[in-house]
């Protein structure tokens, strides 16, 4: 009975600290002022209008000490007019010569954040910045993220419960201005651009700073260090938004190209054509948004970078389709990143060739506090596979102040084959546990038809985490059946139950002669275990990380040693021509990572894996080296470099890239990347030029030619296939 009792107690206490803390206390009130007519936005704020908004000056610090006066002046003034949002922040700076801006890219000046309070990322950004979050339903859930550094490069995306990404392009302007004390920006948000709840009285609002040289976050609200900026929750409030209309709600994007293409493979290889399609988006309640693309066309998405892959698993590649992207959030499901239910990717592409893509719909946004996305897209007849219809759903519903519980259903999969998947799970997250400490805890459930008559076709999950600045505990079981194969989903690894834990403690010197120089340690020991459906073990890898550091100035260092055992249930190529017996391995090798911060013009990161590699020895060297010059040029140079010695084999697999981007203005820009690897022994080439001629109105020209390396006497690398695309992009909104 006293061990029921104090059970009960614990759970009480538990619930208590959760639920009872989880009103946030807000750091200030703010008040938008309404004029008829708002300024213009040059980035200067000497326009008569911002006399007459109203002040804050009330920010504090997060990094280095939390709630203390930040070293520099921070301003906000806040106006709105019938059709937009305007936002102007002075960024008072003493040393106004060493102000960090050295790109105008788009969507390159910001980081992206997973899970609550992630924070504290050994690399921040490579500039000064100002971050915009906007939560204008107030569910302290869901909200919009803009940011603009002192060029006017902007980044804009949405943030999810203490998660971001950059998976949403907005139209909206914002111009930034150097001065003899510092900087200073404006941001124009059409309110036609975001949804928002009609009749609210107050939106969230957080506003943060960065400056970049001295590694410091300055913040409106939320400024102790498991606050996350991402996290609607720590939002103050913006009073004074009134009487304002989102208009009809309709967008209608055109887009047309010019195609030229060769191949030298086949003898009548030139084609040139015209073509074109559109997309429409209606936005049918404030926040539920419908859209019908017509001959989806993806041209000036940038490739996918090459990578090593030593594993006999495959690696999953980001998805960078905006049609995709837009909404994509919701369908984020609580299992490990060895099981994702949905992928995008499985559109449109297969074996890493485009797929064409006739027609998609989809519908995403909330219904009260249900999130929605449901996709629907046809795509056409490609290289012997026929054209598929391919479903993805999925409803969360919000319950108590940052958790929620939900499904997930699939349909198709890009070979033709029957498949379809359906899918539960619950996520508690909570950024006020035991007062201010962050914790999460999810379970999940997927069941996978396809064409396996025999096997287990299910798989099932845990999943506990307490990611904070101090302690950051992460923990996850998952079971995996012999028949779960997802046809529009993504899984590492089949037929396997696998287990993951990772302690790590972060103290931050405060005293002593490491005070001045080390911001933060990093001491982390992680367990990661494979075993089959029997509990046999097939792969354990366990890691400790005995000194890991983060310097003041933002350099960091990080050393690993990883201990493996390997069960290979069949014989691995693991490179060309080296073939590993099937059996049991045991290898160590060792880790050494060093990066210089990234707000220096020139960038240096160097890693190197090194020691036993299965039955003999390898070394995995990586080195990086990025050259900026004031926004308008940037030369960044990586490579990789494995050499394999087995007594099967030796191997070597390098891979060299080259990113060299010129910008005229964060409007104008030229994009070239370089890629070649021995592997494939393949040099691709890709050059994207993009002209933003007015917020939604894009041009761009694309070049793409690819090579392959022959031992020919006449020419080294022959010309394969090349590609040239203008396309125009357009945005009407009545």
């Amino acid at each position: 009975m006293p061990r029921k009792k104090n059970m009960r107690r614990f759970l009480i206490f538990f619930l208590m600290s959760s639920f009872v803390c989880s009103s946030p206390i807000l750091a200030a009130e703010l008040k938008a002022v309404r004029v008829k007519e708002g300024p213009k936005i040059d980035g200067s704020l000497s326009d008569p209008v911002w006399q007459s908004a109203a002040v804050f000056t009330g920010f504090r610090m997060v990094e280095p000490q939390p709630n203390q006066e930040p070293t520099e002046k921070t301003e906000l003034r806040i106006l709105y007019d019938d059709s937009n949002l305007y936002i102007g922040v002075l960024c008072s700076d003493s040393e106004s010569r060493r102000i960090s801006a050295k790109t105008m890219a788009h969507d390159s000046g910001a980081t992206t954040q997973h899970g609550p309070g992630y924070g504290h990322a050994p690399q921040g950004p490579s500039d000064d910045i100002i971050r915009v979050l906007l939560d204008p339903f107030q569910d302290k859930r869901t909200a919009y993220i803009f940011s603009v550094n002192p060029l006017g490069g902007r980044s804009e995306g949405l943030a999810y419960a203490g998660s971001s990404s950059l998976n949403w392009d907005g139209i909206w302007e914002a111009k930034s201005r150097t001065l003899e004390n510092g900087w200073s920006v404006e941001l124009r948000i059409p309110f036609k651009t975001i949804s928002f709840k009609p009749g609210l009285t107050a939106w969230g609002i957080n506003v943060e700073r960065v400056i970049a040289r001295k590694q410091e976050t300055i913040r409106l609200s939320g400024t102790n260090r498991d606050s996350n900026f991402n996290n609607p929750m720590e939002a103050a409030g913006l009073e004074g938004i009134e009487g304002v209309k989102q208009g009809k709600g309709i967008t209608f994007r055109p887009y047309s190209l010019a195609i030229t293409q060769k191949s030298s493979l086949e003898p009548d290889g030139s084609e040139e054509k015209l073509d074109g399609g559109f997309d429409i988006y209606k936005s049918f309640t404030p926040n539920l948004v419908g859209a019908v693309s017509y001959n989806m066309d993806f041209a000036e998405t940038e490739v996918d970078e090459r990578r090593i892959n030593l594993t006999r698993f495959p690696i999953n590649f980001p998805e960078k389709r905006m049609f995709f992207l837009e909404g994509s959030e919701v369908f984020s499901f609580s299992s490990s990143v060895s099981f994702v239910p949905f992928i995008s990717r499985k559109i449109g592409l297969y074996q890493g060739e485009q797929i064409p893509v006739v027609f998609g719909t989809k519908l995403y946004g909330k219904i009260g506090d249900t999130n929605l996305a449901v996709l629907d897209v046809q795509t056409g007849k490609f290289e012997g596979l026929p054209g598929r219809n391919l479903l993805a759903s999925r409803m969360v519903q919000n319950i108590f102040a940052q958790s929620k519980v939900g499904w997930i259903f699939t349909n198709g999969s890009p070979t033709g084959e029957k498949n379809s998947l359906a899918g539960v799970d619950f996520n508690y997250t909570s950024s006020k546990f035991l007062g201010n400490k962050n914790i999460m805890l999810a379970a999940w459930m997927a069941y996978n038809w396809n064409e396996k008559k025999e096997g287990r076709h299910h798989g099932f999950g845990f999943r506990a985490d307490l990611p904070n600045d101090l302690w950051n505990v992460q923990t996850t079981y998952a079971y995996y059946g012999e028949s779960l194969d997802p046809g529009l989903g993504y899984m590492m690894r089949k037929s396997i139950q696998t287990a993951y834990a990772r302690v790590a403690y972060q103290p931050r010197p405060n005293a002593g002669f490491l005070d001045p120089l080390v911001r933060q340690f990093f001491f982390q020991m992680s367990a990661d275990y494979y075993w089959d459906l029997t509990g046999k073990l097939e792969t354990s890898r366990l890691t400790a990380s005995p000194l890991s550091l983060r310097t003041e100035s933002g350099e960091f260092f990080q050393f690993e040693v990883v201990a493996n055992r390997d069960v290979l249930p069949y014989a691995f190529e693991v490179a060309k021509g080296v073939i590993l017996p099937a059996k049991a391995y045991n290898f160590t090798n060792v880790r050494l990572e060093f990066n210089t911060a990234t707000h220096r013009s020139a960038a240096f990161d160097i890693s190197s894996a090194f020691g036993e590699f299965y039955s003999g020895r390898y070394d995995d060297l990586r080195i990086g080296l990025t050259l900026k010059y004031k926004g308008y040029a940037s030369l960044a140079l990586d490579v990789n470099l494995v050499r394999g010695r087995l007594p099967q084999g030796r191997f070597s697999e390098n891979v060299y890239q080259v990113k060299a981007d010129l910008f005229l203005s964060p409007d104008f820009g030229l994009m070239n990347y370089i890629q070649y690897d021995d592997i494939s022994r393949l040099l691709g080439w890709s050059t994207r030029l993009r002209w933003q001629i007015s917020p939604g109105n894009e041009v761009f020209l694309v070049y793409n030619k690819n090579w392959e390396r022959r031992w020919d006497p006449a020419s080294r690398f022959f010309p394969l296939e090349e590609r040239g695309v203008l396309k125009i992009s357009l945005s009407v909104r009545p």
